[in-house]
């Protein structure tokens, strides 16, 4: 990357995110393989009570949109199987159910499906990199355990000149539609209006690779999305792409339960909090290339 605002920022995200990472191939997609387990013993399951209202006594169902590495992907070109999935959501999911004495299984949904599937009692859980939103706390309550934020990523260079959000009034800027960031560059964009200005060319996408695609295309000037999965297609396409301008990481990832499920809450946030006092989630979060930071966000 070209020393400058746009690669300092983009280098600033990568450092924070690889500080915990010595010596591996940088792109988590490259290993096919689990985490290894943590050096230190977790809690026995018996001192955390495992939840009782489960769609099915003894498994836990865990509805996850796989195409969103580092945290839920496939490890090969078979996607048949939900439950070959790797990443840090999938294997944290696996580590948590195994500390409650769970079976676990893996539903493979859309993304604008995740929710819906919860309340409607197909999944016990959603873990799968969905911000903690006062839209979706509506429906549902949330544990969280990840702080993230999002940037807009551009083409190496910067072209269009973008530095801050006014900079894309007028512009053609891909995201996931149904999410926080819809949100926000819909608000983006009426600002834009409100000071005489063209308003933002959104084109919202379902798949997370299809919005990425865009700009590979040239059919838009920038992606909006989480600071993760930009440092991921960073990854696979080093020197290609900077970050413009970041957002503060002031957000949270959350597991999502059914409200009135208060035992799946507390036994879901009881097993993070001792996986993450044992070193295990430390662990898994070096091991995809992510700062174990980010994992104060569990409290």
């Amino acid at each position: 990357m070209k020393v400058g605002r746009n690669s300092f920022m983009a280098l600033t995200i990568a450092a924070l995110l690889l500080a915990a990472c010595t010596g591996a191939s940088p792109s988590p997609s490259a290993s096919a393989s689990s985490a290894p387990a943590s050096a230190s013993v977790a809690p026995s399951a018996s001192a955390i009570a495992a939840p009782t209202s489960l769609i099915t006594a003894g498994q836990l169902v865990d509805c996850v949109d796989i195409e969103y590495p580092p945290l839920e992907y496939f490890p090969t070109t078979d996607v048949s199987n939900a439950n070959a999935a790797i990443g840090f959501d999938v294997d944290a999911a696996k580590k948590v159910a195994a500390l409650l004495g769970l079976q676990i299984t893996i539903r493979n949904a859309a993304f604008d499906a995740l929710i819906p599937d919860l309340t409607a009692g197909r999944c016990d859980i959603v873990w799968t990199g969905l911000y903690v939103s006062a839209k979706r706390l509506a429906v549902a309550d949330a544990t969280p355990y990840m702080a993230t934020g999002q940037v807009v990523m551009v083409p190496a260079g910067n072209p269009t000149g973008i530095h801050s959000a006014t900079d894309l009034c007028g512009k053609s800027v891909s995201i996931q539609s149904g999410g926080v960031v819809e949100q926000r560059i819909n608000q983006a964009s009426t600002d834009c209006t409100a000071a005489g200005k063209a308003a933002i060319d959104i084109h919202g996408y379902k798949q997370v690779a299809d919005e990425f695609q865009q700009i590979v295309l040239a059919r838009v000037a920038a992606v909006w999305e989480t600071d993760t999965a930009v440092l991921n297609w960073q990854f696979q396409y080093p020197g290609k792409y900077d970050v413009a301008y970041a957002m503060a990481k002031d957000d949270k990832y959350g597991v999502y339960y059914q409200k009135g499920k208060a035992d799946v809450g507390a036994a879901i946030a009881a097993a993070l909090k001792a996986l993450k006092a044992d070193g295990s989630l430390a662990a898994l979060a070096q091991h995809y290339k992510l700062d174990p930071t980010i994992l104060d966000a569990i409290q």
